[in-house]
């Protein structure tokens, strides 16, 4: 065998333990809702009606549960806002459960919902939480056309795991690279004893003993086909993250910051001194929380009165525990739709 061969052989064996094969499967399956004898405690679906025109969809993130966005669809409810976190599709019961589903289920699942309830409301906000900021993206784009969100939040959200992108090469963990085959031979990978520590100091409900090789995978090779589609969209945006997050690269928020085609632009970035947690709930992370709460809801707030904003960085004292590094680019544009 020549040394070409032998190369091309390499690269397709490779592509095949990156990637796996292709999967049959039905977006509108396992859609209904789970059983609530079988549901975690806190992991129950989230809807407070508001009293004004105003809407917010609450997306949780990878094995995770609305849990993680509760206090946040509070703060908003007592606005006055309508607030809903779904429930996806194979969350907050079992990883048995779990295996079933995949990236088509969760997305059909957010899609749904916003092609029924966008109509409904005079603005309407889109956020998600890691994978759940990954859905919203792809939603917004889809209908970025003719029922565009009034603006996005996007807390520690990934379009890349591993790979190249814009020359860099970015590696979250090895083991991702082999998915498409080791999905077939273990179905679960149990998970690093730091991360379930961190529950504590980050409070978190959802599967925290183990990944699901199967939907980490589907997962793995679906967040990136929205980044092609990323200049579509024209929200306005806010984008959230730690600089030392230990689940999502930080080059993430980097990206989309400069790929989206939104005018209108803020993006926050956290450093967390903990030696304990993974750095990436930031909403519930007794460090972070108040202030995440905070840069949203002066996001939304700012958004719903159609404001304008220099372009700025700012950097507290020396003093800070926690260094939010914040960069703001904003232009004048009409936000009413």
């Amino acid at each position: 065998m020549t040394p070409v061969l032998i190369l091309i052989l390499v690269i397709l064996i490779g592509y095949v333990a990156s990637q796996g094969f292709p999967e049959n499967i039905d977006p509108n399956a396992y859609q209904g809702p789970p059983d609530k004898d079988s549901m975690m405690p806190g992991a129950e679906p989230i809807f407070f009606q508001g009293k004004n025109d105003v809407a917010f969809l609450l997306i949780h993130g990878f094995e995770g549960s609305p849990y993680t966005l509760k206090q946040l669809a509070e703060y908003l409810h007592q606005e006055g806002h309508t607030v809903m976190a779904p429930l996806l599709p194979g969350h907050g019961t079992s990883p048995e459960d779990f295996i079933k589903t995949r990236y088509e289920h969760w997305y059909s699942a957010i899609h749904k919902i916003y092609q029924e309830h966008r109509p409904h409301y005079k603005k309407f906000f889109v956020v998600g939480f890691s994978m759940g900021g990954n859905l919203a993206l792809r939603v917004s784009a889809n209908f970025s056309r003719f029922m565009p969100s009034t603006g996005i939040i996007l807390i520690s959200t990934p379009v890349f795991l591993n790979g190249i992108v814009d020359g860099r090469v970015i590696i979250k963990n090895w083991k991702l690279f082999f998915s498409g085959i080791t999905r077939y031979f273990i179905p679960y990978l149990a998970k690093d004893k730091q991360i379930l520590a961190g529950d504590v100091l980050s409070p978190w409900v959802g599967y925290s003993d183990r990944y699901t090789v199967p939907c980490l995978h589907s997962f793995k090779i679906n967040i990136g086909k929205v980044r092609p589609f990323l200049k579509r969209i024209h929200s306005p945006v806010c984008l959230i993250q730690a600089n030392n997050d230990r689940t999502i690269p930080v080059y993430n928020l980097h990206y989309i910051l400069e790929k989206i085609g939104s005018r209108e632009k803020r993006a926050f970035l956290f450093s967390i001194n903990d030696n304990v947690t993974t750095r990436h709930v930031l909403m519930t992370h007794e460090e972070t929380r108040e202030r995440v709460h905070h840069y949203i809801m002066k996001f939304i707030n700012d958004t719903l009165v159609d404001f304008d904003l220099k372009p700025e960085i700012w950097h507290p004292g020396p003093k800070k525990k926690i260094t939010d590094r914040i960069f703001q680019i904003r232009r004048t544009r009409k936000m009413e739709i």
